[in-house]
């Protein structure tokens, strides 16, 4: 059975490849991250070796898929950035070594099941080498093969390689369709749930892990409320928050960019309540700092906020300099008069 939820268009176009035994050599799963992407590709992974009739696939109880659900079917291979001893990444990148290893099982016929799946979680990380390689994967592909890249950035994939690929494309899922998720199939209380649902900016996935582990709620907080902090501080503490996540990046970079994420989630927020639209806003939490803040903040400083924090996600996304990247940032929000002797 599928387990992801929303992306009903998604999860009909497989179910009919499935069902006619016509699945493409390779898919591009496109979206923000937690979403849904990496669910719907281990869900395909187990249709593609479920030992069901094609119409049932995947069925979620056979042997093939219960393997591939646990992570220990040796014909499904997840390539992902490495992570070091503590599960954060020590490279920010995947790189040539990990895609040759993917083509040398690749040749080899399935140990177990149907097809080899290899599921590439996030591609805009492959180095332009790793990309060269997997290209030649992609254009010659083994018979009993299938490769699922999942992307939260489509520009970063070369046209080569997102040509050979058939396309998917993942969106953020309305409030009320995770709410009732995480009612019916968590326990979690309605008004909670909504809570929950509005935190997670439509990222179902965050909303479910959230709802297990409350210190994530805690800890998405306590980096709002470090937001509305900045906008306190003169450049002194900017410079240092500067350094600081810079430092995080270099150690855990998925993290440092979760940091300014949160940042651009805050300044969309406050982008409403200037407008008006302060029902609309999806951090509740935050919402005593946004209208203090709103009251010598102009609605073009938001504007060049949000873009000034898209813009250093990318610089970091392509290796600028981080520190470089953040103090630019940080001159970049919007500051009180008498801050510094200057006003932003």
């Amino acid at each position: 059975m599928w387990q992801v939820v929303g992306h009903e268009a998604a999860v009909a176009l497989l179910s009919r490849s499935l069902e006619r035994e016509m699945l493409s050599h390779a898919y591009m799963f496109v979206g923000p991250s937690r979403v849904g992407k990496s669910t719907l590709a281990m869900n395909l992974a187990q249709g593609a070796n479920c030992l069901d009739e094609p119409a049932a696939r995947p069925c979620g109880e056979c042997g093939q898929c219960v393997r591939i659900a646990q992570g220990l079917h040796p014909d499904v291979q997840i390539v992902d950035r490495e992570p070091n001893a503590s599960g954060t990444r020590t490279r920010r990148d995947i790189g040539i070594d990990q895609v040759r290893e993917a083509q040398r099982a690749a040749v080899l016929k399935p140990y177990e099941g149907r097809n080899r799946v290899f599921i590439f979680q996030e591609a805009s990380a492959l180095t332009s080498e790793a990309s060269n390689a997997l290209l030649k994967l992609l254009e010659e592909p083994p018979e009993s093969v299938l490769l699922i890249l999942l992307t939260s950035d489509r520009e970063a994939i070369p046209d080569t390689i997102l040509s050979r690929c058939q396309q998917i494309d993942f969106r953020t899922l309305p409030i009320e369709t995770i709410a009732r998720h995480l009612e019916e199939t968590q326990s979690v209380p309605r008004e909670r749930a909504t809570e929950l649902a509005r935190l997670s900016s439509g990222k179902i996935g965050w909303a479910i892990e959230a709802a297990q582990d409350s210190s994530l709620v805690e800890e998405y907080t306590t980096e709002l409320e470090g937001v509305s902090q900045l906008l306190d501080n003169g450049l002194e503490e900017r410079f240092a928050f500067a350094e600081e996540v810079a430092t995080l990046y270099t150690r855990d970079s998925e993290r440092a960019l979760g940091r300014l994420k949160v940042g651009m989630n805050w300044w969309r927020d406050m982008l409403l309540v200037k407008s008006g639209h302060e029902d609309l806003v999806s951090n509740p939490p935050a919402m005593e700092d946004l209208r203090r803040h709103s009251q010598w903040i102009s609605t073009p400083q938001v504007v060049k906020a949000i873009n000034a924090t898209r813009e250093t996600i990318g610089y970091l996304e392509s290796n600028v300099n981080p520190r470089l990247s953040l103090d630019v940032l940080m001159l970049s929000l919007p500051q009180k008069a008498g801050k510094d002797d200057r006003e932003r």
